[in-house]
């Protein structure tokens, strides 16, 4: 399920639907929750008209936030339960506050020990924005799970790990009345034809195959063969003098005796 995929231990997750679904984004993100055994105690909807300049305690908004409208239970705030944040689209945080205090607030819940996780929506053909591509580049930054929305059937997934590991994968989506099934995308597609991106994966592999040592060239051709074997190397050289003879020239101020000095020993 998509659930599994979303709902886990990053805490800032972006949502980028390039399809312009906004309407269904709360609905989208609270069945996801669902699926996970979420309750409505541990998911908190931020209205749109929400302040957040000179926010003091992330808790005391979040309380105020109270998604439980029955009179009769108690409240949910005051267990110690971290509760998931879904904001609302970025389009509609545009209308009413400016980037910096959006990123500012960001921050501020991704540092509250209160909140579990952060889910945020942004369709990037409905920001009221004139730099809106940088906007959603700075949410990107900020995230730490992004899923894009790709098309009906397929998405993308990037993951941030706590150790710097990155993963980018992309999936098949089927939409059940149930559940949201997703599948890895492999070479070959749903349908059984190949997509571009797939026909670029297995060109790299064969690509790879024919050459294993990639740039660098292993074997040899027939002339670079013949000249190696012509080489003689240092070491398998001989010295045209059957025999090794050492010369030794006097100088003029050697005092040379061809007498033996010792000849007067016993020796």
């Amino acid at each position: 399920m998509l659930s599994n995929l979303i709902v886990t231990n990053q805490k800032v997750v972006l949502i980028i639907d390039q399809l312009n679904r906004e309407r269904i984004a709360l609905k989208f993100i609270d069945s996801l929750l669902q699926e996970q055994g979420k309750g409505a105690e541990e998911v908190k909807v931020l209205p749109i008209g929400t302040q957040f300049k000179h926010v003091a305690n992330i808790k005391t908004l979040l309380s105020n936030n109270n998604n439980n409208n029955d009179d009769n239970s108690t409240s949910a705030t005051t267990t110690n339960t971290a509760c998931n944040v879904i904001m609302p689209t970025l389009a509609d945080l545009l209308c009413y506050h400016s980037p910096a205090h959006i990123f500012e607030f960001i921050n501020k819940l991704r540092r509250c020990e209160d909140v579990s996780r952060i889910f945020l929506w942004a369709s990037p053909h409905l920001l009221p924005h004139a730099d809106s591509e940088y906007i959603l580049a700075g949410c990107e930054y900020l995230a730490e799970l992004i899923l894009r929305l790709e098309t009906d059937t397929t998405l993308s997934l990037l993951s941030r790990k706590p150790g710097g590991g990155v993963s980018n994968k992309r999936y098949s989506c089927q939409v059940s009345k149930t559940e949201f099934k997703v599948t890895p995308l492999s070479l070959e597609s749903v349908e059984g034809k190949p997509t571009a991106a797939t026909a670029a994966l297995k060109q790299e592999d064969a690509v790879k195959a024919a050459d294993p040592g990639g740039t660098f060239k292993i074997e040899l051709d027939e002339d670079e063969v013949v000249a190696r074997n012509a080489l003689t190397l240092p070491y398998e050289r001989t010295s045209d003098t059957a025999e090794g003879n050492i010369i030794y020239t006097p100088d003029a101020d050697d005092d040379f005796d061809d007498e033996d000095p010792d000849e007067d020993l016993l020796i």
